[in-house]
């Protein structure tokens, strides 16, 4: 669907309303901006704000790979509003059905220090679960650091610590160190070139903005990239044996609202023109709050019913067609003697 309309065009609407003109009294032709700047963005924001997965603003987050041991995944997405749904490719097999386990979105995970128990007879498909977290929320490794007693999921680097590109390596991911460390200087450095440590730790200047390259360490050949505290990493349980399938996370997200609107011929994206009506309707709304007589800001209130009335019409716009989850059962709870409990490292149940 095309995005054409603008800022302007929603003003020139609303300006000829006899309740609605007083309080663009000091806006000729668009030169006082305000406030109609305020009245775009209120409503972009109350538009996008509900848990509802409209179309027009679903993003794809760059996918990214599980690593030995490691549960949480920074990296430097920023404009994640929420998860909506994915699921985790098995990246290395070269079988024309490859394995396509579901991922659940949930809100928050713990922490694990150790590989959740199931019981001993229950067999299923295996699902991951995921969820968001700011980078500062994530653990990281510490370089050089001892592994008993560590709080950290996942190994640590230390001084000739080789990373393998688990990319074509087969059927078991390689025995990576933890991805992710914080420095000396307290930037926090993602795995970004694969190869082996130095004999020093890398590090970047202090206060590091995201996307700047960490000095190596003492003949190195890896490369480490700082990642901003305040963007938006993953946390995934359970986490990944030492060994096994190199799962891709394949995420899909309902995007923040856009930055705010500064000018007026701004297009209205991410809304297309087929919800326009319901934007229009939600400035309407918004405006009858700034009116400058007390008797049209008393009509709020109704008016938000409307627009309340409205967004659920845009809703089952978006809403038509039939979901195609459903619950149909592959076999018994219980398995046969000969298969194995499915894990990520063990996703199709072999005997064990």
């Amino acid at each position: 669907m095309p995005i054409t309309f603008t800022g302007q065009s929603i003003y020139d609407s609303l300006r000829v309303m006899p309740d609605l003109a007083p309080v663009f009294n000091s806006q000729v032709s668009g030169f006082s901006l305000e406030p109609m700047l305020t009245i775009l963005n209120e409503t972009m924001a109350y538009m996008l704000g509900p848990n509802f997965p409209w179309k027009f603003n679903e993003i794809e987050v760059a996918p990214f790979l599980i690593n030995s041991y490691q549960q949480d995944y920074a990296t430097n997405n920023t404009n994640i509003g929420y998860l909506q749904a994915g699921d985790c490719l098995d990246v290395n097999n070269t079988v024309t059905s490859k394995a396509l386990p579901q991922v659940r979105i949930v809100r928050d995970l713990p922490r694990m220090t150790t590989w959740p128990s199931l019981p001993p007879q229950f067999y299923g498909p295996m699902v991951f679960c995921v969820c968001w977290r700011y980078n500062s929320q994530l653990y990281y490794g510490t370089w050089g650091a001892a592994n008993a007693g560590s709080g950290t999921r996942g190994n640590n680097p230390v001084a000739h610590s080789v990373y393998t590109n688990p990319l074509g390596v087969g059927t078991n991911m390689p025995f990576n160190p933890i991805t992710q460390i914080k420095d000396a200087n307290g930037n926090l450095l993602v795995l970004t070139g694969f190869g082996t440590e130095g004999t020093t730790a890398p590090v970047a200047p202090a206060n590091s903005t995201a996307g700047t390259i960490a000095t190596p360490g003492s003949g190195a050949t890896t490369q480490w990239t700082v990642v901003d505290p305040l963007a938006q990493g993953f946390r995934i349980s359970p986490p990944p044996s030492q060994t096994g399938v190199v799962w891709q996370f394949n995420l899909r997200a309902q995007a923040m609202p856009p930055p705010p609107f500064t000018n007026l011929n701004a297009l209205l994206a991410p809304i297309t023109d087929d919800y326009i009506p319901y934007f229009r309707q939600g400035c309407i709304t918004t405006t009858y709050r700034y009116s400058p007589e007390e008797k049209v800001r008393q009509k709020y209130d109704k008016e938000l019913q409307i627009w309340e009335a409205r967004l659920n019409q845009g809703k089952m716009q978006g809403d038509r067609e039939p979901e195609s989850y459903s619950f149909i059962p592959t076999g018994g709870i219980v398995a046969g003697p000969s298969t194995g409990m499915i894990t990520p490292g063990n996703p199709w149940g072999f005997p064990t």
